[in-house]
């Protein structure tokens, strides 16, 4: 067999009825292009595994069969391992995902994807077969996925189990996920560059042959997977602790507005002015040690530029606040002056994060040396 530029991964448990069509419109699809199809079965008791060997003569096929192993996801993995193409390709062997349109991905990723993905939810795609309750099911995952992890929020169907991804965005990646969807890990783990994930349109068939896999357990098994996600992305965390600051700070700003009017002569107007900037210097101090700290640098100067931006970027929420505050307190007959200001708060939150993020404590900025030795 010659050196392939395709390595196509298959996934096994008792779809012997479906081998001899997958592997013959693989072939057909990739007529032209040097590839090998690998088939990793969990020792199925249909015989799928003794049944796609006795056609490794005649195609490019490859079985490992695991007698001890079980799972889709660990079973790609196993696969990704066993390959030597420069793509590596991921489709069920249900014929759920079509042949056929394999070359489309493989144009992507010629054209400078890292990871070509094919979508049921773009323009183009769609799914076939399905009842409405599987449709709500799928809906629901993909909408988790897309909400708690910020690196695949511009991916419409990170759920796919179709796709194609260069070797060198998983080469060293520890893979360890839960259940059936891949895809989900290597979009969260790849080194692959965000705008260079690609979708490619198609649509889901209904399955030809043979029992659907998926049930309750994969269901908990993806709500487990997609927690252990969620836990180790940086930036969902971060946004946590901008929360949490915020929060904090919001303690501050409410307390010390309450300690200016109920013990000076300073009317509510004028003492959330300085309530207001003592919650943002507040809240500075702890992004810049905690919430960003994996971003600054502990010179003098460097803190003191970030302050700057910090203030700069909240100046407008801060008005923002001060004015939905005013405008609520002397325009809302009987709305307590917290509540007011606790509204204020609310609607500078999204603005600060963002700022924040992309100015304050930019990522990428170069690093300055201290001023003093560590």
């Amino acid at each position: 067999m010659s050196e392939p530029l395709i390595s196509v991964i298959t996934p096994t448990f008792n779809e012997r009825e479906n081998i001899l069509n997958l592997v013959k419109r693989v072939h057909n699809a990739l007529v032209g292009y040097a590839y090998e199809l690998i088939i990793v079965d969990d020792n199925s008791p249909d015989g799928t595994a003794e049944f796609a060997e006795s056609l490794s003569g005649e195609y490019p096929l490859r079985v490992i069969c695991r007698r001890n192993e079980r799972g889709l996801s660990s079973a790609v993995i196993a696969g990704f391992r066993q390959a030597r193409g420069k793509i590596l390709g991921v489709i069920d062997a249900d014929l759920q995902h079509p042949p056929e349109e394999i070359p489309a991905l493989i144009h992507s990723i010629e054209d400078g994807a890292d990871v070509a993905i094919g979508s049921r939810y773009i323009l183009g795609g769609g799914i076939r077969g399905w009842s409405v309750k599987r449709k709500l099911v799928s809906q629901v995952a993909t909408t988790l996925a897309r909400l708690f992890l910020p690196s695949i929020r511009k991916t419409k169907d990170p759920m796919s189990g179709f796709f194609m991804v260069r070797r060198e965005v998983i080469e060293n990646v520890e893979l360890r996920p839960i259940g059936y969807k891949i895809l989900l890990e290597v979009l969260a783990k790849g080194k692959l560059t965000p705008h260079k994930v690609r979708e490619v349109p198609y649509t889901f068939q209904e399955r030809e042959a043979g029992k659907s896999n998926l049930n309750m357990k994969e269901q908990v098994n993806y709500l487990k997977h997609l927690s252990i996600l969620v836990e180790k992305d940086k930036e969902i965390r971060r946004v946590a602790k901008f929360l949490a600051v915020g929060l904090s700070g919001t303690g501050v700003n409410l307390g010390v507005l309450f300690l200016l009017t109920a013990y000076s002569s300073l009317s509510p107007l004028v003492a959330g002015i300085a309530s207001i900037e003592l919650a943002i210097i507040s809240n500075f101090i702890l992004n810049d040690i905690w919430t960003f700290g994996d971003r600054r640098t502990p010179s003098f100067r460097a803190v003191l530029k970030r302050g700057l931006k910090y203030n700069t970027a909240t100046a407008v929420s801060a008005g923002a606040s001060y004015a939905v505050f005013f405008w609520l307190l002397t325009g809302m007959e009987g709305m307590h002056y917290l509540v007011c200001m606790a509204l204020g708060i609310l609607a500078g939150f999204v603005w600060n994060f963002t700022w924040s993020m992309l100015w304050a404590w930019r990522k990428g900025e170069p690093r300055e040396e201290p001023l003093l030795p560590k």
